[in-house]
Parts: C-alpha cells; structure tokens; sequence
C-alpha cells in the first residue's frame, strides 16, 4: 500500500502558535538528553571537588560505626538490627544527598532552561500505534536513527583517543605513585583521574551543545505544516463559535478600557441621570462639532461618572439628550446637526459655570 501523505503537499511553513501548544500538550518538546548528562557529570565533579572532603568524613564514619558495632553490646540486645540499619542508613544518604541534590538540582534546572514547565501526562498513555511493527521499522530506518548512531560512534572515538593519550602521559607518573607514601600517592592518582574525568566532561559537554542545536532544528523540521495545513487551522479558529465570542469578548474588554481611559479628556458628561452617562469633548481648533468620546448604561454610566468627578468634569442631567446621543451615536462620532441645538446649551452652561 502506498502512503499517500508521499504525494501531499510538501511542509514547508513554521509551526503555528496554536500547533505548538498542541504538541506541547503531547509532551513532544526539544530536549537534548546528552545536555542534560554533560551538566549532570560536570556538577558532580565540581560538587566532589567542593563537598569531596565532606562526603569522605561523613562515609569513613559510617565504616567506623559499623566496625564498633560488631564489638559492641548493643547487638545483643532487642532492636539491634533495627538501630544499626537506621543509623547505617541515615549516615550513608548524609554522605551523598548534598552532593546528589546539587546535581538533581542543576539537572533540573538545564531541563526547564530547554522546555521550560511542561506538565502533561499524555506520554504516559496507552498508545497502541507502537505496537504496529512497520511503525518501529520505521524508527529503526530513520534519519534520526543514523544521526544518532554517527554521534554514538563519535563520541566512543573521541573518548577512546583522549583515554588513550591520558593513559600514555600518564603512565610514567603512575608508576612512581606507586613507590610514594599511601595520603601522597593517593593524592596524586585523584588528581590525576579528576583532571581525566573534567577534560571527557568538557568534551561531552562541548559535543552536547552541538547535539542540542541539532535537536532544535531536527524537531523544527518535524513540527513543520503545510500551507493547507495552515488555512486548515485557520479556518477551523476562526470558525470556532468559542474562538470568535472570546474574540469578541476580548476586543470589547479592549474598547472598554481605551473608552475609559478617554474620559478624562472630555469637556462634559451628559445623564439622564443615572442608567445613561454619555461623555462629550469638543476643542473649537480641529472639531467642526462635538465628539462622544464614551457611553454606557447601568455600571458602565457609574464608572464614566465615577471618573468624571474623580477628575473634576461636569456632569450634566439631561434625559432626553442623554437617550440620543445614546442611541444615534457611536463612540469617535461628532453629534448629528439636530443635536446641535441641545449640545450648545449644555456647553454654554459648562463654560459659564468653568467662568464663573
């Protein structure tokens, strides 16, 4: 059977913000698991070297308590195993939690600079198209299947040539540990595989870099759409009668706010008085006519004449040409001729009473 997604249209556009939610919702995100090893190894050496001293004191006391124990007289009597092996438990994860939190805590935070908080449970389901054996063909068959085995191959090779180097500078040095006292000798092989372990670290971390850059551009390509996948995606939003009332809801939330914000900007606020509240601004230099500049009822007339009076603006109760301004004109519209008359009164009055 042929697959007929071969003859499609070529995915050649950006992923949507609307198709990168959705596959962030399956938990498919750009993570580079090397990243995450190559910090991990790093702050685990670092962590030895700051808290090494510790971890060693807090371990010798624990091989010096169990050796006391076996001499001591508390393993004759009740409850012995259970106080030995809470006590030996508690100084063993003494000796490693500082250090394995440190590096629980950088892992972590490399994770979250990668994906940053994606909480979803849908990896964890039942997904029976696995089971299909073409399906896992094809992933054994794949272009990431390749890139991965060519960087498992360059990795093997690169750690086996510096291991080998090491190993041949090294070897001289070694030998002469050998005749030197044990705190001395002992000293001179840590340093010796400390610097190894940094110089394989680096290098993981170096090539761990190159895997994430690789990652981010191997999952941009697969969450690639096609053009009709696009207006497919489009057409379903914009026809979406939730999509278009919160749409609507938002750009009216929007024109509210900017109305409401206009207010203060006006010259007078005409009511008739309380369910109607209508704001007018009128500047003789670039109007031909007064201007609404706001309008509401019930709790939006409250708060045009709540912010009125907060900033000194007349409020002026005229029911009738409250109701038709109103009812004939939108907001950013001058006032029709037949208002003229009603209007002038109403500004005359506020002029006479800004004068007085």
């Amino acid at each position: 059977m042929f697959d007929l997604q071969f003859f499609g249209e070529e995915r050649t556009e950006e992923a949507t913000p609307h198709k990168r939610e959705k596959v962030r919702e399956e938990g498919r995100v750009c993570v580079s698991k090397d990243l995450n090893a190559a910090v991990g190894i790093i702050t685990a050496l670092l962590g030895l070297a700051m808290l090494g001293t510790l971890t060693w004191r807090t371990l010798t006391g624990l091989i010096q308590f169990m050796m006391r124990a076996i001499g001591d007289r508390t393993i004759l009597q009740d409850g012995w195993f259970a106080f030995v092996s809470w006590e030996a438990i508690k100084r063993y994860f003494a000796s490693w939690l500082p250090l394995g939190g440190l590096v629980v805590l950088f892992s972590t935070c490399t994770v979250i600079a990668q994906v940053g908080f994606a909480m979803t449970g849908e990896p964890f389901g039942p997904h029976f198209d696995r089971l299909n054996p073409f399906t896992g063909m094809k992933k054994i068959i794949s272009m990431r299947s390749c890139v991965e085995l060519v960087k498992g191959l360059l990795k093997a090779s690169i750690f086996a040539v510096m291991i080998y180097t090491a190993i041949r500078s090294y070897l001289p040095l070694s030998s002469k540990t050998m005749q030197m006292p044990l705190n001395v000798g002992a000293n001179q092989f840590w340093d010796m595989l400390w610097t190894l372990a940094m110089r394989l670290a680096l290098m993981l971390l170096v090539m761990a870099f190159a895997d994430y850059f690789y990652q981010k551009w191997d999952f941009e390509q697969s969450i690639k759409m096609s053009k009709k996948e696009v207006k497919d995606e489009y057409k379903q939003m914009e026809g979406d009668p939730q999509v278009k009332q919160k749409i609507r809801q938002k750009q009216r939330e929007m024109a509210k706010q900017r109305m409401m914000q206009d207010v203060p900007k006006s010259d007078v606020v005409i009511t008739n008085p309380t369910h109607i509240a209508v704001a007018l601004q009128y500047d003789r230099s670039v109007m031909k006519a007064p201007v609404v500049i706001a309008k509401g009822g019930d709790y939006t007339a409250k708060r045009i004449r709540e912010i009125a009076q907060l900033h000194l603006i007349p409020i002026v109760e005229n029911k009738p040409l409250a109701w038709a301004l109103y009812e004939h004109v939108e907001i950013g519209e001058e006032i029709p001729e037949d208002l003229y008359k009603g209007v002038a009164e109403v500004l005359a009055f506020v002029y006479k009473l800004k004068a007085s």
